[in-house]
């Protein structure tokens, strides 16, 4: 592969400039830019609730398979995003998803088929993150889990990445995403007969750690 044929992407430039990285179009080297520079197909597409879904043409054209590279954090209407809800830098509107805590936006946005079928690997940043209040930075409810997650299974990573935020909850005295009356219920409707993206059965998951 040439170094061309690689792409750091999120929404915005000024996303990737936070980051501390350079925005390059420049086929010669790894280029780095986001979806303001290559703008959004103009035939919508959809799966269920995600109707007239306009993606990215960083997407459908540039790639051949993408590496998802979410951030852990508690979310305000979701409860938790990660890897699933991290596809929602990839629509034009995301705003649109977010109805019932994105339940079931976020299965339904990762059913649309280029979505389905590129993405087929995540590495997870848990290194830090936000178990309350997110998914906005607030330093007075961060913490060091200090962890990567990484695997094929979107649907078992963020089930996965659920247990670690309630299990931190629970350890500084805070109620359950549930009693929160913000469980992330889209991760059992990705698992379902009708999404089939993967499984939230903990006798299912093989966790590994190293």
């Amino acid at each position: 592969m040439k170094a061309g044929e690689i792409i750091v992407w999120d929404r915005g430039a000024r996303d990737l400039q936070a980051c501390g990285l350079t925005i390059s179009t420049d086929t010669s080297r790894i280029r780095v830019f986001g979806n303001d520079v290559a703008g959004y197909e103009d035939q919508p597409v959809e799966f269920g609730s995600a109707v007239n879904v306009k993606l990215a043409k960083i997407l459908t054209r540039e790639c051949a398979m993408v590496i998802n590279l979410p951030i852990l954090k508690d979310h305000e209407m979701a409860g938790v995003t990660f890897s699933m809800k991290n596809m929602y830098g990839v629509v034009q509107r995301p705003n649109e998803l977010h109805a019932h805590g994105c339940n079931p936006g976020v299965a339904d946005l990762n059913c649309i088929p280029v979505v389905r079928e590129k993405v087929r690997f995540t590495i997870g940043d848990a290194m830090s993150s936000v178990y309350d209040g997110g998914p906005g930075f607030h330093p007075e409810r961060l913490w060091q889990p200090n962890a990567l997650i990484v695997g094929e299974d979107r649907v078992a990573i963020d089930h996965t990445a659920w247990q670690m935020i309630e299990a931190k909850r629970a350890a500084v005295g805070m109620p359950a995403l549930e009693a929160a009356n913000r469980p992330p219920r889209y991760i059992a409707t990705a698992a379902d007969n009708a999404h089939n993206l993967g499984t939230n059965d903990p006798q299912r998951i093989h966790l590994m750690e190293v």
